[in-house]
């Protein structure tokens, strides 16, 4: 019987061969980055053009509207549905790796997240009539689109911790593309129309999410398989802590335009939360691109420390550290001196260098701050990471009622906040590092729990080329 024989392959036996291994071998960014990568430039770019298209559509006063929604989806949908998805991702994982299917684990994520979900909607109807309906221009479409927006952002979470799970980095980047295009395709047919209702831009919102999570799904069938029954711990053993580390996130992440609403609503006009939110979103063009490396960089930590690999561990955390820093530098530079006319030739609106710049250092300094905290999470130390997150947050408020005009009060209270969060959640991981450098190594560290594509550290100790075997267990 006569056998096919591959192609033999010599590794690095040319020149090229030997290029790509260099890159490989020199490259800071850990695997996946570009798969999520390519979604996230997708969705970067439509985010950009639907702001633009609603912008036109709608004026200046609802436009602010729609910005205030838009921080609240933001704010309040990774805050509280992100940990579901990281925790699920976890669970699914682990069951991978013993040849089991996730369908019970996933029965359950779907009970706390639409407990959650209940939640927030009757929060939601509480809150109106306390101030939040003021915040919304007194527009119950907004609400309507508020509570439609975290509802099919909870699906989404879902089906985003099945298929993290799972290592399936392929279609979480097909996921955050479907968002952008849909989202944008739903502006372009509503300005074509002559809608000009901020409600039926808000509603995009919603439809984006749904519309992406059919598209995640759709080569993945089926989702997930049978298998033995879940028990809630196999779910929550870190759900407070990552809920606590979300919410936290979320809010340095997009709380200024609601906080200019706030704090200078009456002074600044209803425009004033759509301009913030304009020159916050194109100062942090580097930040929203950095997700992509957030999310595969914890399973790559991960199993390194899974390998006891401690100057490992280390050499990846400085070349990332020194790359994002890098970057930001050049970020704020560059948002210094052409962010203001990029501002105003997409939005019309105008705006200054001083604002671009400190926009620009405090999403450069969440990048560090999050490089950070992975670090402590993949140590299995997330309450300390949580610390870091807390004394973000605590700075802000105190920033935030100095005497300045609004803008400027934001700004500042998001660049403190971001830099004292960075200076507890360094000097806490540099401790760690040094406790575990005098035990002799990271042996003793228990399987991290996870991030966006965690896996338990064993897990991920396969090389690249094996990961299908843990890929297609739940096909």
């Amino acid at each position: 019987m006569c056998v096919a024989r591959p192609w033999p392959h010599r590794a690095g036996s040319g020149p090229i061969e030997r290029l790509i291994n260099t890159v490989r071998a020199r490259n800071p960014l850990p695997p996946g980055t570009v798969a999520v990568g390519a979604g996230l430039v997708v969705n970067g770019v439509t985010t950009y053009a639907f702001l633009v298209v609603a912008r036109r559509a709608l004026g200046q006063d609802a436009y602010g509207a729609l910005a205030v929604v838009w921080g609240l989806v933001y704010i309040l949908g990774p805050g509280l549905f992100q940990p579901l998805e990281q925790e699920l991702a976890r669970a699914t994982a682990h069951r991978a790796s013993r040849g089991q299917g996730s369908a019970p684990v996933l029965e359950r994520a779907a009970l706390i997240g639409g407990a959650e979900f209940l939640l927030v909607a009757v929060g939601v109807a509480v809150a109106w009539p306390l101030g939040l309906g003021e915040l919304l221009d007194h527009r119950a479409s907004l609400g309507i689109a508020l509570v439609a927006a975290l509802g099919a952002f909870a699906a989404a979470e879902l089906v985003r911790g099945v298929i993290a799970g799972r290592h399936r980095f392929g279609a979480y980047g097909r996921y955050f593309a479907a968002e952008g295009i849909s989202r944008l395709a739903l502006g372009i047919v509503g300005a074509l129309a002559g809608v000009a209702a901020v409600g039926a831009y808000a509603g995009a919102l919603a439809g984006a999410f749904v519309a992406a999570t059919l598209v995640a799904v759709g080569r993945e069938r089926p989702l997930v398989r049978p298998g033995p029954q879940a028990r809630w711990r196999e779910l929550t053993p870190a759900l407070g802590l990552l809920l606590a580390t979300s919410l936290a996130e979320a809010f340095l992440l997009n709380v200024g335009p609601v906080a200019v609403e706030i704090i200078g609503g009456d002074e600044l006009g209803p425009e004033a939360p759509g301009v913030f939110l304009n020159a916050l979103i194109i100062s942090r063009i580097p930040l929203f691109f950095f997700q992509a490396v957030k999310a595969s960089l914890l399973p790559h930590l991960a199993a390194l420390v899974g390998r006891g690999d401690l100057e490992g561990f280390r050499d990846l955390q400085l070349r990332l550290l020194g790359a994002v820093s890098g970057l930001a530098v050049l970020a704020l530079a560059a948002m210094a001196a052409l962010g203001p006319v990029v501002v105003e030739v997409l939005f019309g609106d105008p705006i200054g260098s001083r604002d671009m710049a400190l926009l620009a250092a405090s999403g450069g300094g969440l990048m560090v701050m999050l490089s950070l905290a992975l670090g402590l999470v993949a140590l299995g130390h997330t309450r300390l990471a949580v610390v870091g997150w807390f004394a973000a947050v605590v700075a802000f408020p105190l920033t935030v009622l100095t005497a300045h005009e609004p803008f400027l009060r934001v700004e500042l209270a998001l660049l403190v906040s971001v830099a004292t969060g960075t200076a507890v959640t360094g000097a806490l991981l540099r401790l760690e590092y040094v406790a575990h450098a005098r035990r002799g190594g990271l042996t003793t560290v228990p399987p991290v729990p996870t991030e966006v594509t965690g896996a338990p550290a064993r897990v991920r100790e396969t090389r690249p080329g094996d990961a299908r075997s843990h890929d297609d267990t739940d096909r």
